[in-house]
């Protein structure tokens, strides 16, 4: 709902994050998923997923609106790149959308860029997803 009412996704948005989150929790692939909570209530997350021997995806990245600022985000991030140095992956990627600036400005504070970008009506006319990649030095 949170897609939704800040960015005019369809239904169906929500619903392709619910379904790839069940599939990770049935597989259960190689990766892990961080919560952040305030007075019992969960306000942010983030997951990373193995995609092969050497590459993570970032997943499930959301802080709720009225914790965005506070520096939770950089936190979360911050953990899932410190397991990603751990498994020992040299590279990381995320997908996002095109006008996200405040998430843009915080992948590239710490180092990813943009590679890809592909238009995607299934969820609103005129989405433009982009991935974004970060080269992990080796440890």
């Amino acid at each position: 709902m949170l897609y939704e009412k800040e960015y005019g996704l369809g239904g169906t948005f929500e619903q392709s994050v619910l379904d790839s989150l069940v599939k990770y929790i049935e597989h259960r692939s190689e990766g892990e998923i961080w919560v952040t909570e305030y007075n019992g209530q969960i306000v942010g997350s983030i997951g990373v997923v193995g995609t092969d021997r050497c590459t993570a995806q970032l997943r499930w990245f959301l802080i709720e609106p009225e914790f965005r600022g506070t520096g939770l985000g950089r936190q979360l991030i911050t953990i899932a790149l410190d397991y990603c140095k751990q498994k020992k992956f040299s590279r990381v990627f995320l997908w996002t959308m095109q006008g996200l600036e405040a998430a843009h400005h915080l992948y590239t504070s710490l180092g990813f860029i943009p590679v890809e970008q592909v238009e995607n009506d299934t969820w609103k006319r005129g989405v433009v997803e982009e991935r974004w990649e970060l080269l992990l030095k080796s440890m």
